[in-house]
């Protein structure tokens, strides 16, 4: 029963023993003017403008004369109060039941939920719990659907969508309406198209493309996945699930639904095969083909050291310095401070990873507009790394001239502060800068554990920043990153990695004589051949320096990659029957035409082509099945063969037995219609002896008539 104290002297007193006058009872009470039980102990009362306290204290007190001393006080002393509970609207009437109908949509994310309750209660309040609840359950609902389902309904899910948003444009003709329509359909489930993908395609004339896209049942599944986990992981952010001592970089679930989903990938890389349409016994399984490329974390690790070290070499041939630079973001984009809540991140409205991410890429790109006005160029590798409550901090590696050393350093400070500078911890935490000597060690060395744990961890023993080993902490970095759409590593400065792995493709040396070279000298030859040889060998130092030098722009570069959308034959038939040959660009499922890939390579007036077969995929059992349908047909085709005996007839000792036979055959048939040739050969001495050794014989004499029917 809530009490509203009138005219009593002492109505800020925070305990009273009251005297319950109907029940004969006391009871030790915490008085305020006024409060609810919807008033929170954070926010003011709107009615009243008062704060509740985090606890309620009902004890009694234990030495009997204190309590007879209080008896007495409460009866002279009596307090007129007023029962007004049933005008209190609370804003949790059962709790547990309100527990229970805020999770139970949720599925497999509810005991994730429940948990984040239970904790968060002890620490706020079961009010502030639930209302923290009440927001995740929103945030993870949009109209029927919700983040939280399983791949399964989101595949239906997306199959009904997109089958509804076709219905719905099917009669609109004007473009633009359409769109307008599919936005309008899209914002319901916060995926719609962002006004850059917008304007990019009216420019080009394919806004119909986007509207296809929205009646695609493999777009709105691609897209609902995307953003499902990334909102489960803002939801475990703002239910403080997200931090060291718990758990680290991203959460539990998202882990899970990460491995899952690579698992189903992998399996789906093996069962699909890439052929040659021109050699069909030429193919590859995709597993196997991911694992040859960047895609393999060792190899995409080997190739950023090679990278690394070479840039290292010629920084040191060059007398260049090296220095390492951390950045991070302000308070208000960490969720967790010292192991608890940050206010600051609550009252700047809960920023998510991706608005941490958006702060540092502006902050880094005014940092390089400094850089261009001060005509200084800088190379070397950013890395982005969260930290264990999942914002994300930068690590940048730069090399440059000896005199450039504090003007980079004071224009990055500057950057990297200009954001509310004067916050607490700010000059300690948000920006650090260290000279690298190479007397004490290397440069790769610095990051080299950034590498490891920002892609699988190994040669790492422990991760320094939370409790797990370091190829559990390189898990969670790599999917804290995909789900959040960030990119872990860019080189700054350098010429074209796509050059060095087009380069690479070409294992046999050029040669002078090549039609391809015709239209160079020796000394170009030799560059485009030191090129490749470099590329081959894995000599980054090589390359930069035969593409240019570490400080090369893109179009001076001594070899460009060659790109070129896919082209599509069409064959026309004009009004007088004849018939022409167009070509046209390859158009997508949804209407827009394919974007340029890479083709190849171009060194002056040589083209030389890198990709050369034309490859297909399909299903591996489908494409087995195909290939073995038609050695089938040759086998049974055979066996008719060996059934029949036919390969018994052509044997070589049969065939000159029936040979003779039919020799034979042919002297007969001559020897009838010929008597005399019959008589005078051989044969016909060897009938007409026979005849004479037959003693009393009254036979009828040889003739065509009576010997040859």
């Amino acid at each position: 029963m809530t009490l509203r104290v009138d005219n009593y002297p002492h109505a800020k007193m925070e305990r009273i023993l009251v005297h319950d006058l109907a029940a004969n009872t006391q009871e030790y009470v915490n008085f305020l003017p006024a409060r609810t039980l919807a008033t929170s102990y954070v926010k003011p009362d709107i009615k009243n403008g008062g704060r509740l306290p985090d606890f309620v204290d009902h004890t009694r007190p234990n030495t009997d004369y204190v309590k007879s001393y209080l008896n007495r006080q409460v009866i002279s002393q009596s307090i007129y109060s007023l029962d007004v509970s049933d005008d209190i609207e609370p804003s949790f009437v059962a709790p547990c039941l309100d527990v229970m109908r805020l999770i139970r949509m949720h599925r497999d994310f509810s005991p994730v939920m429940s948990r984040a309750y239970t904790k968060m209660a002890k620490k706020v309040g079961h009010l502030e719990a639930l209302r923290a609840l009440e927001s995740a359950d929103k945030r993870l609902s949009r109209l029927e659907f919700r983040y939280t389902s399983t791949d399964e309904e989101i595949c239906d899910f997306a199959k009904a969508k997109s089958a509804f948003v076709m219905r719905q444009v099917a009669a609109i003709d004007d473009v633009h309406t359409a769109f307008s329509r599919v936005q309008d359909i899209l914002d319901d489930y916060g995926i719609a198209f962002s006004e850059a993908v917008y304007k990019e395609k009216l420019e080009k004339g394919e806004l119909r493309s986007l509207v296809n896209r929205a009646c695609n049942e493999i777009w709105w599944r691609r897209t609902l996945r995307r953003r499902a986990l990334r909102e489960i992981e803002n939801v475990a952010r703002d239910l403080t699930l997200v931090h060291k001592y718990g758990q680290a970089y991203c959460s539990d679930y998202t882990l899970k639904r990460r491995r899952q989903r690579d698992e189903d990938n992998a399996e789906i890389l093996r069962n699909t095969v890439a052929y040659d349409e021109d050699d069909m016994d030429n193919w590859f399984s995709l597993y196997e083909l991911s694992n040859k490329s960047v895609s393999n974390p060792d190899i995409r690790r080997a190739e950023m050291f090679v990278r690394l070290k070479g840039f290292e070499n010629i920084a040191k041939a060059s007398g260049h310095v090296a220095m390492f630079y951390t950045p991070t973001c302000p308070s208000r984009f960490h969720s967790v401070s010292n192991g608890q809540v940050n206010q600051a991140w609550v009252d700047a409205g809960r920023p998510t990873t991706r608005d941490a991410h958006n702060y540092m890429t502006g902050m880094f790109e005014d940092f390089r507009k400094s850089l261009d006005k001060a005509e200084i160029k800088v190379y070397g590798l950013r890395v982005v790394e969260p930290h264990a409550d999942g914002c994300p901090h930068w690590h940048v590696l730069f090399f440059m001239e000896e005199r450039h050393r504090k003007t980079v350093t004071r224009l990055f400070r500057k950057s990297a502060m200009a954001d509310t500078p004067n916050e607490a911890g700010a000059k300690k935490y948000r920006f650090k800068s260290e000279a690298i000597d190479w007397k004490k060690g290397s440069a790769v060395g610095y990051v080299a554990k950034y590498l490891s744990k920002n892609i699988d961890g190994q040669h790492i023993q422990a991760d320094v920043a939370t409790e797990l080993d370091g190829i559990s902490a390189a898990e969670r970095v790599v999917t804290w990153a995909r789900v959040n759409g960030i990119r872990q590593f860019q080189f700054i400065g350098g010429p074209s990695v796509t050059v060095w792995r087009e380069m690479r493709r070409l294992r046999e040396e050029f040669t002078e004589d090549d039609t391809v070279f015709k239209n160079l000298d020796n000394g170009e030859w030799l560059t485009l051949e030191n090129i490749r040889r470099a590329a081959d060998s894995s000599d980054w130092e090589a390359f930069c320096l035969a593409m240019g030098g570490v400080f090369v722009r893109r179009d001076d570069q001594t070899v460009k990659p060659c790109y070129s959308v896919p082209q599509i034959m069409e064959k026309l038939i004009d009004e007088y029957g004849e018939e022409h040959t167009k070509m046209k660009p390859c158009i997508t499922r949804y209407g827009d035409v394919s974007g340029a890939r890479v083709v190849g390579v171009v060194f002056r007036a040589a083209y030389l082509a890198t990709r050369t077969r034309n490859w297909k995929t399909e299903n591996k059992e489908i494409f087995l099945r195909g290939t073995k349908r038609i050695m089938t047909g040759v086998t049974d085709v055979f066996d008719a063969l060996e059934r029949e005996q036919e390969y018994l007839r052509m044997a070589d000792e049969q065939y000159a037995q029936y040979q003779q036979y039919l020799d034979r055959l042919d002297d007969l048939n001559a020897y009838c219609f010929d008597e005399s040739e019959f008589a005078t050969s051989g044969f016909g001495a060897r009938v007409d002896s026979g005849r004479e050794a037959t003693t009393g014989s009254d036979s009828s004499p040889w003739t065509c008539v009576n010997n040859c029917h």
